[in-house]
């Protein structure tokens, strides 16, 4: 089973403004990634469950 983190659509808009946002020095730009962080860690854990393979010529 592949590991899959899901979010909503609203954290998934809201770290891509953060993250557009996020120049290379300065305390709001620590503060900006420390709510992404938050985002990123508030993601609920899926699976994907994956079909067996088929073998071919065998029935």
């Amino acid at each position: 089973m592949k590991k899959l983190i899901t979010y909503t659509e609203e954290q998934v808009i809201q770290i891509t403004g953060l993250l557009d946002g996020v120049a290379t020095t300065g305390i709001q730009n620590a503060k900006q990634i420390a709510v992404i962080a938050q985002i990123i860690e508030c993601g609920v854990p899926a699976g994907i469950k994956e079909e067996p393979k088929k073998k071919e010529g065998k029935v």
